[in-house]
């Protein structure tokens, strides 16, 4: 069964403002078990280019909260603080309205940037169930790390960096700094092309 979608002025306020909270019912997928749609997240500790730029953003915060948490295809347990990039983090979830208009503009911008920055998704506040009915009926498949108890969002809030809801994106260098934090609103391909550009100094053609 897919998540109920939103309607009506609901879903106006939620695709303008961001989902500050998680709705209380959450749709399953019932017994069936299907292979993960997510790809591994293997290598996320290491910088994907040898050599990168020298961001010209301001550094936000020297490293993530120290967490640590499930890759959602069912592989090893990353440690966020060990995480290095050029690298997106996005946070989000399934019943979050902009975060599905936003979640198909991550994955062309992962497919383009490929070798280059990594990309990883943060599912945000869900069910694992309903965040894998997501990536298939969406077509994403960019890793993700699974935070049912929103640990990332709440960890961001207390650095001062916001975060308030979702959809939120998080910017980190090659030393694992935070570099840039988006949020609240989706992200096309284009501006997440401009955020990582003007925060990384990493331009993807």
């Amino acid at each position: 069964m897919r998540p109920a979608l939103l309607t009506g002025a609901a879903a106006i306020v939620l695709m303008s403002a961001g989902c500050a909270t998680t709705p209380s019912t959450v749709a399953t997928t019932g017994d069936v078990v299907r292979p993960s749609p997510f790809a591994d997240c293997a290598g996320l500790t290491t910088p994907p280019a040898p050599e990168s730029p020298e961001p010209p953003g301001d550094v936000l915060l020297d490293a993530l909260p120290d967490l640590k948490l499930s890759c959602l295809n069912g592989g090893d347990v990353v440690r966020l603080a060990e995480l290095r990039g050029p690298a997106v983090l996005n946070l989000w979830g399934s019943w979050c309205g902009p975060c599905r208009a936003e979640l198909p503009a991550v994955q062309a911008y992962a497919d383009r940037a490929a070798g280059r920055v990594h990309v990883l998704g943060i599912d945000t506040g869900d069910r694992q169930s309903t965040a894998e009915e997501l990536g298939r009926e969406l077509g994403f498949r960019f890793p993700s790390l699974f935070d049912p108890n929103k640990e990332l969002l709440t960890g961001l809030n207390v650095a001062r960096l916001g975060a308030p809801g979702l959809p939120t994106t998080v910017l980190i260098d090659a030393d694992g700094r935070v570099r840039g934090v988006h949020q609240t609103t989706a992200l096309d391909e284009a501006g997440l092309d401009r955020f990582v550009h003007d925060e990384l100094g990493v331009t993807v053609p």
